[in-house]
């Protein structure tokens, strides 16, 4: 996406964290809402349409990049009404299991439709991996 993979987004870099989130909004092709703040993880809310995005202490590039990918994905590629569609077609299936499988579908499909995006996923399992 945007900057070395290097680079921490804290300080002076909040501003390449605002292009991101913009390049984030143009991934979706939608308006999605971006909220950055003190949560453990990425997360995308299917039915309000809010990216979450962590600001980590000492957050890379490559790590925000893989983020912005995979919420985009679940944007793009994930029914809202997914978690309802597993429990009547998956009952006795644990929630977890359901959720490993449909991020790898959806980390699929975000690499077929942006090629680019393969080495950002990973440069950004590798720093996860690393750390």
């Amino acid at each position: 996406m945007i900057g070395d993979d290097k680079t921490t987004v804290t300080g002076a870099s909040l501003m390449r964290a605002e292009v991101k989130s913009m390049v984030a909004k143009l991934l979706a092709k939608e308006d999605v809402t971006i909220q950055r703040g003190d949560f453990p993880t990425a997360s995308f809310d299917l039915k309000s349409r809010v990216l979450k995005l962590p600001l980590w202490k000492s957050i890379t590039n490559a790590e925000l990049d893989l983020f912005i990918g995979h919420e985009v994905s679940h944007a793009l590629n994930t029914p809202d009404n997914a978690v309802e569609i597993f429990f009547n077609e998956c009952p006795e299936t644990p929630f977890s299991l359901c959720n490993v499988v449909e991020d790898i579908r959806i980390e699929r499909k975000i690499m077929e439709a942006y090629p680019g995006i393969k080495r950002r996923f990973k440069n950004g399992y590798k720093v996860l991996f690393d750390s």
